[in-house]
């Protein structure tokens, strides 16, 4: 049995609660070989919405990540948190291979992220101490210190210590104070506020394991000095009050474009009750995406 009200405590004290248990490990090890394969696959390549490095929204074309958005495991947590009515609007992949260095520290909500000024995610609805967006980060393999593990501050959601709304250019460079090109140490509102000088939680977490946290809480990750691989899987939810992409048509991330014609949020909780956003209903294959009431 799942204890809501011991992990809504933890999260609203830290900004992240975990590690959960999705799967067993042999099983999550077992599943993503054969999701490896998939995406391997020319036919899901040519269904991917978008077509860039990116990786980005491969459940909408992956019948193996259709599949996992719905995980009552995820689902019914994401419910607890945020209210009964749960889109999914994005997925991404995040490897990081032996040698990678680490992701700097960020801290987002409205995903207003280089060139998207504004912000990708508008809330109409908000409720006090209730996150507009949340995200389940889920290992496909092992996540260690020594080879790449998310990393947070507790409790650091409950004020700014980035200027979200600040200007970032994309500058095509890897760097321990950068999350994927963007210097994110430049929109310190405090520039004597050093994150690494502050208490840091090392989300160590087994295949098949997950966090959940708002991305109001300042994280980052660790560099892989290790041999092997690490491989996450973020899910991002909103309620369904929250307008995704609202009014865009494309936006430029990472130095690439990317084109919202096919794009559609999935709604894997509840019910949609305010219609401000497109909704997929089955994958680019014609199955069904599960709905938990």
């Amino acid at each position: 049995m799942i204890d809501f009200e011991a992990e809504r405590k933890a999260f609203n004290e830290q900004g992240v609660v975990g590690p959960l248990k999705l799967w067993e490990p042999e099983v999550m090890t077992a599943w993503w070989r054969e999701q490896r394969l998939s995406l391997l696959d020319p036919a899901n390549t040519e269904r991917a919405v978008f077509r860039n490095p990116a990786n980005y929204d491969r459940h909408l074309d992956v019948p193996g990540l259709s599949q996992i958005i719905s995980e009552p495991a995820l689902v019914r947590r994401f419910q607890s948190l945020i209210g009964p009515d749960v889109l999914c609007w994005r997925t991404e992949f995040f490897p990081k291979n032996p040698g990678d260095i680490g992701t700097g520290w960020h801290q987002v909500e409205t995903y207003a992220i280089g060139e998207a000024a504004e912000g990708m995610l508008q809330a109409t609805d908000r409720s006090e101490g209730v996150p507009m967006e949340l995200t389940a980060w889920i290992a496909f393999t092992e996540a260690t210190k020594e080879n790449g593990c998310l990393k947070f501050l507790p409790g650091s959601h409950r004020e700014w210590h980035y200027n979200e709304k600040g200007a970032l250019k994309w500058n095509g460079t890897r760097s321990e104070n950068t999350f994927f090109g963007y210097d994110y140490s430049q929109l310190r509102v405090d520039k004597n506020w050093d994150p690494d000088k502050q208490d840091i939680l090392h989300m160590e977490m087994k295949p098949g394991e997950f966090v959940i946290f708002t991305a109001r809480c300042v994280h980052g990750s660790n560099p892989n000095n290790s041999r092997k691989q690490r491989m996450g899987f973020s899910v991002r939810v909103v309620p369904t009050h929250v307008k995704v992409y609202s009014g865009m048509t494309e936006f430029e991330e990472f130095g690439h474009q990317f084109d919202l014609a096919r794009h559609g949020c999935v709604l894997v909780g509840g019910v949609d009750q305010h219609g401000h956003n497109r909704i997929s209903s089955a994958n680019a294959w014609g199955q069904p995406f599960m709905t938990l009431s």
